[in-house]
Parts: structure tokens; sequence; C-alpha cells
């Protein structure tokens, strides 16, 4: 099946972060111009999956945070093209239900989902039986594999034979030394390239730390100069309170002066009434 219009693993400069990418799309069948090593590393999926798994789950515990998976999603740009694709098809392989922790089978189902929906495949095949556990590839230099030999008999057609025979075995020798050698940089390919890809996550997961940090340090700025404010507010605020308690007393003393005065009215009419009665008995 053709790729879907628009997808291009290679919109942007070949970078070792895009590997995986590479590798996963040419599976696929999203990409067959790709470069040797990309092939060699696409033969060794599973593997090549199980090595970065491997290298995120450095607890050893058979489990990766979801956190780390996003942000890995994130290093190889895979993010950003399902956002820019905004097929929901293609989002949900790779977030829908994302848990806090993921499994080695919950790792690679949705990777290669979000591969295989691209290509518009089935589901893809997950690994089983053994191939599920994650492993560490340990590398190791092989020599190549000498045959024996039998002593060269006499007569010259057989000699001329056995020396066929001969370069035949030493040609083989070589093809599966080259085997060997090919097997051997690949698996070295892919756990440097997982160890990586793991430095990445978890610089980038550092970096996004740092920005929460700054911006925590920004809030908590913010917040003590709110504070301040808040306090300046308040101390305004208990002086004006302390004011009107003031005018209050005032004013109180004011309505007690004058209740003084109102009881002292009654007295001072009956001594108006009185002057007035003298005034009109001396006209």
């Amino acid at each position: 099946m053709e790729p879907p219009e628009g997808w291009d693993p290679y919109g942007r400069p070949a970078r070792r972060t895009q590997w995986l990418v590479s590798a996963l799309a040419y599976h696929y069948g999203l990409d067959r111009g790709v470069e040797n090593e990309i092939v060699v590393l696409a033969t060794g999926l599973d593997q090549y999956l199980q090595e970065i798994f491997h290298h995120l789950d450095c607890a050893g515990e058979g489990r990766i945070p979801g956190e780390d998976f996003r942000t890995l999603c994130q290093v190889l740009g895979l993010e950003e093209a399902a956002e820019a694709a905004a097929d929901p098809e293609e989002c949900a392989a790779l977030w829908d239900g994302l848990s806090a922790e993921l499994t080695f089978r919950q790792f690679h189902a949705r990777l290669c989902g979000y591969f295989s929906t691209k290509a518009g495949s089935a589901v893809p095949r997950l690994p089983l039986g053994r191939e599920s556990e994650h492993i560490e590839t340990q590398i190791r230099l092989r020599s190549p594999r000498r045959r024996r030999r039998d002593a060269a008999g006499p007569g010259s057609g057989r000699r001329g034979g056995e020396r066929a025979e001969d370069r035949i075995a030493k040609l083989e020798e070589e093809n599966g030394s080259l085997r060997e050698l090919v097997e051997d940089m690949r698996a070295a390919l892919q756990s440097s390239d997982a160890r990586c890809l793991a430095l990445q996550v978890t610089i980038k997961f550092n970096q996004e730390l740092e920005r929460e940090l700054k911006s925590s340090q920004e809030a908590l700025v913010s917040l003590e100069d709110c504070n301040r404010n808040l306090k300046r507010e308040q101390a305004e605020m208990r002086k004006k309170v302390e004011e009107a308690r003031q005018a209050v007393r005032n004013s109180l003393g004011k309505v007690k002066e004058l209740e003084v005065k109102a009881n002292e009215v009654p007295h001072l009419q009956v001594y108006i009434q009185q002057l007035e009665s003298e005034l009109q008995h001396y006209r």
C-alpha cells in the first residue's frame, strides 16, 4: 500500500534521533529510499525496541513511566507529526488511554500501532513469549570460524577439485563472517542509538523540570509581590479602621454631651416659664 499523502519521515535533515523513525517507516513500507544502516536496523526491529525500552527502564522493573513515552515521542518528532496530521486515529494510537506506566508490550504496540495506522495496515504484530521480555544485548567480537580441511590426496584432478571446494568453503566462511559482523554492527548500532535516545529523553525531561521550576520560581516571586501588596493594603486598612474608630469615639462623646444638654432642656423650659411669669407680673 502506498503511504498516505503528506507523510514524509525525512521532512527534516536526517539525524541519529530519527534512526528509529526511519527504521519503523521502512518496516511498514512508508519509505523505501533509505540508507543501508536503516535497512540493517529494520531487520531487528523488535530487538531495537527492546534496547530502547531497556535503557528507558533504568530501574529494571519491566515498566517505564507514561511520561517518558510521551517525551520519547517528542524527541522523535511523532507528537508534532500526529498533531500536524490532525488524524484522530494516529493520535489515538499514541495517546488514547495512556497509563501512568507501560510494559514492553504496550510500548511496542503504541509505537508500531502509530506507523501501521500511517501505512493503513492491520493491527501490528506483537512479540510473543520470551521476545516480549526486555533484554540487554551483549556485544562481543566474533572471530571467523575456521573449517578443517582434509589433507590433499594424490592425483592432479582430485587436487583441482579440492582446490575448488576449498575456494567455495572459503567464500562461505567469509560470507558467514560478514553476516556475523553485520549482526554485531547492527546490535551495536541499536544499543548505541537506544542509549542516545534514553539520554535525550532524560535531558528533555530535565529541561521540562527546569522550565517548571523556573515557572514555579516566577510564580513564587509573583506571590511574594502579592503578599507584600496585601500586607501594605492591610496596614492601610488598619490605619483607616483605627481612624474610623477614633471618629466613632469622638461622635459618641458628642452624642453624650448632646444627651446631657437635652436632659437640661426641661429645666431650662421651666426656668424660662418662671422668668416669663415674673416679667408678666412686673408688667
